[in-house]
């Protein structure tokens, strides 16, 4: 059984992830031509659909136009929507481990280089204190 989707949400969807339509095809795995004919206003498969609705993480209601987008108006949120987090929190957290990395390094050379001079120390006690 067909179902007809929303060309235009489609379309919305591909070009907010400045997608051209051979890519969201090869990403979705239906045809070049496929992707032509919906977004011109054709209905799709079932498999075609569901293949759409996971290659831009969105709810295939969404594709029907039966659910608002990005989970607005009370209903429930699309999978994508709610899994991602903010840019500036990803950002945020990739800063705390760089500086967590950098400082474990530098922690851990300093270590290294003051066990040298301990043994350095025990061998030849003149140049040493």
């Amino acid at each position: 059984m067909d179902m007809k989707l929303n060309a235009e949400r489609i379309r919305t969807l591909r070009e907010q992830r400045a997608w051209s339509q051979e890519h969201l095809a090869t990403v979705a795995g239906v045809s070049t031509r496929t992707l032509q004919r919906i977004e011109a206003g054709a209905a799709a498969s079932k498999e075609t659909c569901l293949a759409l609705a996971a290659a831009l993480e969105v709810a295939i209601g969404e594709l029907a136009g039966d659910a608002p987008p990005d989970g607005v108006g009370g209903g429930p949120a699309t999978a994508g929507a709610t899994s991602k987090l903010p840019s500036w929190l990803m950002m945020g957290l990739l800063l705390v481990l760089f500086v967590v990395w950098f400082g474990y390094t530098v922690g851990k050379d300093a270590a290294l280089r003051d066990n040298r001079a301990e043994a350095a120390c025990e061998q030849d006690a003149v140049g040493c204190r």
